[in-house]
């Protein structure tokens, strides 16, 4: 992965977790994205986008699992390995998911 830009469409993810790097932005594992619809978003009311595509759902939704499995660092200290597929890769997520709910084609479109 070292080297690599992957950008995940999905639900928005929790950059804070420690084995996502803890932040977003440059320097950062999760380096890029946006959030195409907020939270409240169902598929069939009116998205509200911003540029920080942290899932903040009690969930904590399907597009962190996906990173997770993408792009995880293991802690220090944690006891054991934990097999990933680019753990060097820079990430960037386009939330199109709410916290319930569907995405429209045209908000899915919009982060193609």
């Amino acid at each position: 992965g070292r080297g690599v830009k992957l950008a995940i469409i999905d639900s928005g993810v929790d950059y804070l977790h420690p084995s996502l790097g803890g932040g977003f932005g440059p320097g950062y594992k999760i380096s890029f994205g946006y959030d195409f619809v907020g939270d409240d978003y169902t598929g069939f009311n009116d998205p509200v986008p911003g540029p920080d595509p942290l899932i903040t759902c009690a969930s904590g939704g399907h597009g962190t699992h996906v990173t997770g499995i993408i792009g995880i660092s293991n802690p220090p200290n944690q006891g054991f390995g934990l097999i990933k597929i680019a753990p060097e890769a820079t990430i960037g997520m386009y939330r199109v998911f709410g916290c319930e709910g569907d995405a429209s084609d045209d908000v899915i479109m919009s982060a193609m």
